[in-house]
């Protein structure tokens, strides 16, 4: 009995000096509840001489959305700098011309080792053939949208006479699934492009600068200049499996809208800007052919005018 006695006695004390060196309770199964110290931020009195601590407002300073995104600021300067978007590229104001072209990549670790090794060759080929002009990368994420396909295979449903009712079952079930799976989570794909760059030499291309045709000619030689450089990363990627594929000015177009528009895009999209034609210069709403054009000679008629007022000032 006594032995008994001075067993718990001492695993007593042995639990007392345990818990009060890892700041547990005394009593056994029983958590200590912990007290959160407000996090401080030093502050200067009305004089200045001394620094107290108060308590930092959380909930003022905490971010209301978890998943909230600032706007891309990319492209600002280089939009600042824009004179014109047409003949397939951007005109800047120092004279710089930019190209633009997608790129379709190929599935390179489902190649063999063989496959693997051309693609190599042939994407060093071209790396070692673009030293001497501006080249540049330029990856976008974008949302993936499914629209454009489950309306073409609605329509499809639609139209079909001969579909049994299991089969037309089955597909409305398809698009609801393909809606749900959509809308469940943002998904984004990744659009890969590369932009040419090419600054105008008036004495290359034979002009001088002010004269009436200067702004033609250089046109033509940025154009040339360009889409040769184009025509050889072309032939030369397509070897390494590699699709290059020139934009146009609308092209052009929508990759600077989703730059600037993450956001937006999704919901306002650019297929929607175009069929409600607001990337046209005039209206062309319930006008006939001849008027359309009645108003581009008119628009033309003007600008010769203004160029006209330009060269005599």
């Amino acid at each position: 009995m006594m032995d008994i006695v001075v067993l718990t006695v001492l695993g007593s004390v042995a639990w007392v000096v345990y818990a009060v060196s890892t700041k547990r309770s005394l009593i056994p199964f029983y958590e200590k509840k912990v007290k959160l110290q407000t996090p401080t931020k030093k502050t200067k009195n009305k004089r200045g001489s001394k620094a107290t601590n108060q308590p930092q407002n959380t909930k003022k300073n905490a971010p209301t959305d978890e998943y909230a995104e600032e706007e891309p600021d990319l492209f600002s300067e280089l939009l600042g700098e824009v004179k014109t978007v047409k003949n397939h590229m951007i005109h800047l104001t120092d004279e710089r011309f930019v190209m633009f072209t997608e790129v379709e990549p190929c599935n390179y670790f489902l190649r063999s080792q063989e496959e693997q090794e051309s693609i190599d060759d042939a994407f060093e080929t071209w790396l070692s053939s673009i030293d001497g002009y501006q080249v540049q990368w330029y990856l976008q994420n974008r949302y993936i949208d499914l629209s454009e396909p489950i309306e073409e295979m609605q329509e499809n449903m639609i139209k079909s006479e001969n579909m049994s009712p299991n089969a037309i079952d089955y597909g409305k079930g398809l698009l609801n699934d393909l809606r749900n799976w959509q809308a469940s989570q943002p998904r984004y794909e990744t659009k890969r492009y590369l932009i040419f760059v090419q600054k105008a030499d008036p004495k290359k291309a034979g002009v001088v600068k002010g004269a009436e045709d200067y702004e033609e000619k250089i046109v033509e030689r940025a154009f040339g200049e360009l889409y040769r450089r184009v025509n050889n990363a072309k032939n030369m990627l397509k070897r390494a499996n590699m699709e290059v594929e020139l934009l146009t000015g609308e092209g052009i177009a929508e990759v600077l809208y989703h730059t600037l528009n993450r956001r937006k895009a999704p919901k306002l999209k650019f297929k929607n800007i175009k069929e409600r034609e607001m990337l046209s210069l005039y209206s062309t709403a319930d006008k006939s052919e001849e008027q359309i054009e009645a108003v581009k000679e008119s628009g033309n008629h003007v600008q010769n005018l203004e160029k006209e007022k330009e060269q005599a000032g």
